[in-house]
């Protein structure tokens, strides 16, 4: 995963348990388990726009047309998933 968005992630999840009551000591695990649930839901994201990009169909178009838009559209897919790969 691109070193920056593990930080920002890491640092969110660090601020969100801000929000925990005093009362309960954050420890790094506590961090660790936010931001892992939070690269979760960035992979499952990346993982459905690739599934959205590639169901897509182009009705009322060329042949020639549809099959540009259908590369276009795997190209687009590989990227999502390699960076749903990448932020795991």
């Amino acid at each position: 995963m691109n070193a920056q968005i593990g930080m920002d992630i890491n640092e969110r999840a660090r601020r969100a348990l801000t929000r925990v009551p005093a009362s309960i000591k954050v420890t790094d695990e506590m961090v660790a388990d936010v931001a892992d649930a939070l690269r979760g839901a960035v992979r499952a994201a990346y993982q459905n726009a690739s599934n959205i990009a590639t169901s897509r169909t182009y009705e009322g178009v060329g042949l020639e047309e549809a099959k540009v838009r259908r590369a276009e559209a795997q190209a687009l897919a590989r990227q999502y998933d390699k960076l749903a790969d990448e932020s795991r």
